[in-house]
């Protein structure tokens, strides 16, 4: 978790401006991660926060949930959650959708999880997406719809997200909210392996055993087809190496 805040807030500054007047700023909040120095975070972001700093009470939000730099409370970061998420955070939505769906700082409310969701899906954020499909998946806060699920399922893969790839290969595998289709199953399944998920690996490796020689590396051409289009660098197939350690 520690690797993550640090990223999310090294991102967050890249897309912050803050005068230079403030008592703290985002820079001084990044620095202070970067040494591991949450204590020092901790308090500068609360600086920012009372300030009304959108971001700021994001991560303060973050830091309060995590138990990073304070003390675990879940109630103090609902708050703050909600009001970055009020001023149109779309990763504040996300983790506020979070919160609902587990009742944490607040009662369990899958509606309410998927009303946040929805506002990030409608900034493109991808997990949203991802997030919102297991919704639909589930009949979580709203009725059930596999086809819709999928949907969403495959805008978050078509943002490059590893689970919402993965979720599409299993639906076109299964042929569940979709029909059913090997190539493409194996298709996302290599994608999302190439992101680093361990389930889609071995997911890759079992479909591979299903499918031809000819299914097997028109899948592969179609990953390959994909990543290109996107501008993203393809890496060695994961039926490749799996063949080569054999």
């Amino acid at each position: 978790m520690r690797s993550n805040l640090l990223a999310i807030i090294f991102a967050t500054f890249a897309f912050c401006l803050v005068p230079a007047l403030q008592a703290a700023t985002m820079k001084d909040v990044a620095e202070a991660v970067k040494n591991q120095d949450f204590k020092k975070a901790f308090e500068d972001l609360n600086v920012l926060s009372a300030q009304g700093h959108a971001e700021a009470q994001f991560l303060l939000g973050l830091m309060y949930s995590n138990g990073r730099g304070t003390e675990i409370d879940y109630n103090k970061a609902f708050e703050l959650l909600s009001k970055s998420a009020d001023q149109g955070i779309a990763n504040a939505q996300l983790a506020l959708a979070g919160m609902y769906r587990d009742g944490k700082g607040t009662e369990q409310n899958f509606a309410k999880s998927v009303e946040w969701l929805r506002k990030a899906a409608d900034q493109g954020h991808a997990a949203a997406f991802y997030n919102l499909g297991l919704r639909y998946a589930k009949g979580e806060g709203v009725e059930q719809n596999l086809e819709k699920a999928f949907e969403l399922y495959s805008k978050a893969a078509d943002l490059n997200n590893a689970f919402g790839q993965f979720n599409t290969a299993y639906a076109y595998a299964v042929g569940e909210g979709v029909e059913k289709n090997m190539v493409e199953a194996l298709k996302w399944a290599q994608l999302s392996s190439e992101l680093g998920f361990q389930r889609a690996t071995l997911f890759v490796a079992f479909l591979s055993e299903k499918m031809t020689e000819e299914e097997v590396q028109q899948a592969m051409n179609l990953a390959v087809e994909w990543k290109t289009a996107k501008g993203i660098a393809s890496k060695p197939a994961a039926s490749d190496t799996a063949a080569k350690s054999q």
